[in-house]
């Protein structure tokens, strides 16, 4: 198979050892414009990356990544690509809890909580979540990729956010997300632990609309909406002004 193209406009980038790495440009918005290509990657882990994947990611522009996962996710799985010397790498994590290990989930379910919850709850972590996206704001030239474990839930909100400043529409939006689950299909331990996995746990690896809801409801009666919120965790009016023209690529 010839070399990929690090160039051109991808929608799921060819890695070997990352399923669910989506570029977010090629999406219309409100006024007419589209959101630009090589400017934001949604992924999961790097961890798993080829050598060839991370030579991919840097031909692509990759030169901010934003993990946020965890301590212990990342401690336990770092990431690769960001060893390279002017690859900048901030840490910034949504949730106390490692979601992918399955003693948090059953605590979870034993205080009744649900994904939608758990969203919620990392919509709510105003300082982490402020300190990501200024980091998008004020990250050098290039692409920056954000991601957490499967590229799913903390990745699905911050791609929702970005897009919907951008003037996206929220079906758009919500499209975006719910094809995480397809693609993480293509990995094999993620459909063992799927296909192990018991009733109440599916949903945790499941990317259905009613689960990012949670985040959309929290948000628009809580915070009064996107704008609104990007504020409430601490952007400036210029830095929401910045953020928004790095989505469409001005």
């Amino acid at each position: 198979m010839a070399r990929p193209d690090a160039a051109a406009r991808w929608v799921r980038l060819p890695l070997e050892g990352a399923v669910n790495v989506r570029d977010i440009g090629g999406y219309p918005t409100s006024d007419g414009r589209m959101t630009a290509y090589h400017r934001f990657l949604r992924s999961d882990a790097l961890d798993r990356l080829t050598p060839a994947d991370e030579d991919f990611l840097y031909d692509y522009g990759v030169r901010t990544v934003i993990d946020l996962r965890g301590d212990e996710e990342a401690a336990l799985a770092p990431d690769r690509l960001v060893e390279r010397p002017d690859v900048a790498y901030h840490h910034f994590s949504l949730l106390s809890g490692n979601i992918a290990d399955p003693e948090y989930l059953s605590r979870q379910l034993s205080e009744r909580i649900s994904p939608k919850h758990v969203y919620q709850t990392a919509v709510d972590n105003l300082e982490r979540m402020g300190g990501a996206l200024r980091a998008m704001v004020e990250a050098a030239p290039g692409c920056v990729l954000f991601h957490c474990a499967v590229g799913k839930d903390r990745t699905g909100i911050v791609a929702m956010l970005l897009m919907r400043l951008a003037g996206c529409d929220a079906d758009d939006c919500m499209a975006n997300y719910v094809v995480s689950e397809i693609n993480l299909r293509r990995d094999a331990s993620f459909m063992r632990d799927y296909e192990a996995a018991e009733d109440w746990e599916r949903p945790f690896f499941e990317s259905r609309p009613w689960i990012l809801q949670g985040a959309v409801d929290r948000i628009e009666s809580v915070y009064g909406g996107v704008v609104p919120y990007l504020r409430a965790v601490g952007l400036g009016e210029g830095e929401v002004s910045a953020l928004r023209a790095r989505v469409l690529g001005d």
